[in-house]
């Protein structure tokens, strides 16, 4: 197993004994490269960061998928500054965070890195033309020599959708459509599609990326139809785990719908990786995070830590990528919390080996 990071170019989270969410940081506080740094001379496998364009102060037309109620917390509120519940939307973003642009900070953290892989976690396709976003990625996997991981998803949120003037009724199909670009663009030598939402003929675009045959694609799927078309066009299924109680096995039917879907279109699970987006705090075994009843998931000791990211592991999962629980909102917490789970878990988890079949290397 291994563990990716997330950067706190989003702010940094936090979480209760049934959410989980974003908090504001300061833009001082918000140290992408440095933290990449860190990540890769503790010898974490990759570093991930979200993906908005603009994000409107409220968004009641939308519930982000991070939240399910009923499941979760039924009435998820808003968070403000200090974790004041300020109402509004269904989303765990605050009403006006700062947030780093992705493509920006992989082009600083590929010359300040030299083995670390990155990567958006997830890139909301439908926001941008595909060609442009193959064009950014192969430039960055290029420069990187072969880095990059591109995290997919269609993304949630009508209220951005309607500002950058894309149908968010059909964000699905047009997910499906640019995953199928992104690949004819870093592999053909010129580019033909017609589709439903794009259509061009012979555009270059050169040079390919250094990966072969193209940078590996993780789709951020928590949904049947996501989960289908994962099957078909992805590397890797990426489903949010991240709720402080989320059981390992919670995405087991989509699975299945994964395993029918890859024998339907006759491609084996090997070439297809398990990889979840988790939450976490380490502590010493006298803090009140290693005594909860019942735990929070990976939330304690370095020991008991290890112990569910194997129950991960038993449920398939072989890169976890870790959002670190910092209530302080503080780099130096970000740093000191990155440094542990480095030093004191990460070691212990590359041990362990994830259960079936899957893809592993990427």
């Amino acid at each position: 197993m291994e563990l990716g990071l997330v950067l706190n170019t989003h702010g940094v989270g936090s979480r209760d004994d049934a959410d989980w969410w974003h908090q504001p940081m300061d833009p001082d506080e918000m140290k992408p490269v440095e933290a990449a740094q860190l990540a890769e001379r503790l010898g974490f496998h990759s570093v991930w960061v979200g993906d908005h364009v603009a994000l409107k102060e409220t968004s009641p037309e939308s519930t982000s998928p991070v939240h399910v109620e009923g499941r979760s917390n039924p009435e998820v509120r808003q968070r403000g500054t200090g974790d004041a519940d300020v109402g509004g939307s269904k989303r765990h973003y605050p009403a006006r965070p700062n947030i780093l642009d992705g493509v920006a900070c992989f082009g600083a953290i590929a010359v300040s890195t030299s083995r670390i892989k990155f990567g958006p976690g997830v890139l909301i396709a439908p926001y941008r033309h595909p060609l442009s976003d193959a064009r950014q990625y192969a430039t960055l996997d290029y420069l990187s020599g072969g880095r990059v991981f591109l995290g997919v998803g269609p993304g949630w949120m009508k209220e951005e959708f309607d500002a950058v003037n894309q149908p968010h009724e059909h964000r699905l199909a047009m997910t499906e459509e640019c995953l199928q670009i992104y690949k004819k663009a870093w592999t053909e030598p010129l580019v033909t599609y017609h589709g439903k939402f794009y259509d061009f003929e012979n555009m270059g675009m050169d040079p390919k990326p250094i990966s072969r045959p193209h940078p590996p694609i993780a789709y951020g799927a928590v949904t049947p139809a996501g989960t289908r078309l994962c099957a078909r066009e992805a590397d890797a299924f990426y489903p949010i785990l991240v709720r402080p109680h989320d059981d390992p096995h919670m995405h087991d039917h989509l699975v299945e719908i994964l395993k029918r879907e890859l024998d339907r279109i006759g491609r084996p699970e090997s070439e297809m990786g398990m990889m979840g987006l988790i939450s976490a705090r380490i502590s010493k075994a006298d803090d009140a995070e290693a005594r909860r009843n019942p735990r929070r998931n990976c939330g304690g000791t370095a020991e008991q830590i290890v112990s569910d990211m194997q129950r991960f592991a038993e449920a398939g999962y072989s890169l976890l990528v870790v959002a670190p629980d910092v209530p302080s909102h503080t780099y130096a917490e970000y740093e000191e919390q990155v440094e542990w789970l480095g030093k004191e878990v990460l070691p212990e988890v590359k041990q362990i080996k994830a259960a079936g079949n899957w893809r592993t290397e990427f």
